[in-house]
């Protein structure tokens, strides 16, 4: 079956849906959108490890008239149409990223504007419950522009499912917690692994056998590898994403290894590129940089077919696609579909 369902999350201001549903062809790169649910920038989605629900990172300043952002808990049916169960606050301006633990049993926000991360404990029906567990980091780093204060950009949970990672921009560190059954993570046993001066990391991604991990840092616009084992991160090498003749502005943003597992990519913001990568354990190589046709790439996302890789670009607000030959390099192709600021896209489990 060549159609597939995708939902994408917009800075829509909850106008214009904000959750888009959409049906995308992985033989043509073709997008039609089925419907809407309006959540106020959905910056992040994430699905339930059944699949019977889905969150978003709704990133606002305030909600119901306290600082701070929002999740918003959905459900899915079985056409994928969503349907708004609860809303409760991080207690965190700006969440910018949401994750969800193996069972399924809590929900992760980071709090990029107030530097902390949020843990909701999940019903029996899919809701987050409110009073939820907030870590909270402390410090500051080399950038007085960017890292006057710790600023939390992502909780991802590690392939072994053992540990939250969390990668602060502020304070140049990837820390992480170790999972608790009963309680979401063991806020008081983070370890950190420290960055460059200013690098400011900002998403991490890990290969298929989870034995190495790789930090995109969004100042330092390198992707930093390291050897990954329970908890612990060893740093092997770093590699710039942008070409060596460029001076212009850029900063990194998000980072996903291709279906083949050995290619990993990056996005340019400012170059306006993605990079990809030949990824030999610590070893990484250049392979391509290549322009994504609109401004600001955030997100992205490739078929699980590997032929296309649809292209978030928050700037000109439009989804462009690019199309992969059999050697894994991309080719911007003719289609863009406009949509308000499309910042993130997943798949339908």
């Amino acid at each position: 079956m060549s159609k597939c369902i995708a939902y994408i999350g917009t800075y829509s201001k909850g106008e214009n849906g904000g959750i888009f549903r959409v049906e995308i062809d992985d033989q043509t790169g073709d997008l039609a959108v089925l419907d809407t649910l309006d959540v106020e920038n959905p910056s992040h989605l994430a699905l339930s490890p059944d699949g019977k629900f889905l969150y978003a990172a709704s990133e606002t300043g305030k909600f119901r008239d306290q600082l701070g952002g929002a999740v918003a808990a959905c459900a899915v049916d079985a056409q994928g149409k969503l349907s708004l169960l609860n809303m409760e606050g991080t207690e965190g301006v700006a969440p910018c990223y949401v994750a969800v633990a193996p069972d399924g049993k809590f929900v992760y926000a980071a709090n990029y504007g107030q530097g902390t991360a949020t843990v909701f404990a999940v019903d029996g029906q899919g809701r987050v419950c409110d009073h939820p567990k907030i870590i909270e980091h402390q410090g500051k780093g080399a950038n007085p522009q960017r890292q006057e204060r710790p600023h939390v950009h992502i909780t991802r949970v590690t392939p072994d499912g053992k540990y939250l990672a969390v990668c602060d921009l502020g304070i140049d560190a990837v820390v992480l917690y170790p999972l608790c059954a009963a309680c979401g993570v063991d806020k008081n046993r983070g370890s950190f692994v420290r960055t460059p001066d200013g690098d400011g990391p900002r998403h991490i991604e890990f290969s298929k056998d989870g034995k190495y991990a790789y930090v995109v840092t969004e100042m330092g616009c390198t992707v930093r590898a390291y050897a990954y084992e329970d908890g612990r991160m060893t740093f092997l090498s770093a590699i710039s994403t942008l070409p060596e003749d460029f001076d212009g502005q850029n900063i990194d943003a998000a980072i996903h290894f291709a279906p083949d597992g050995k290619t990993l990519v990056a996005s340019n913001r400012g170059h306006d590129s993605l990079t990809l990568l030949d990824v030999d354990g610590g070893q990484m190589r250049v392979r391509q940089i290549v322009k994504v046709g609109g401004k600001t790439p955030r997100e992205f996302a490739y078929t699980a077919n590997g032929k296309f890789v649809f292209v978030c670009n928050q700037d000109s607000a439009d989804i462009t696609v690019l199309a992969a030959d059999e050697a894994g390099n991309l080719t911007l192709t003719d289609k863009k579909y406009d949509l308000p600021k499309p910042v993130c896209l997943i798949w339908k489990n």
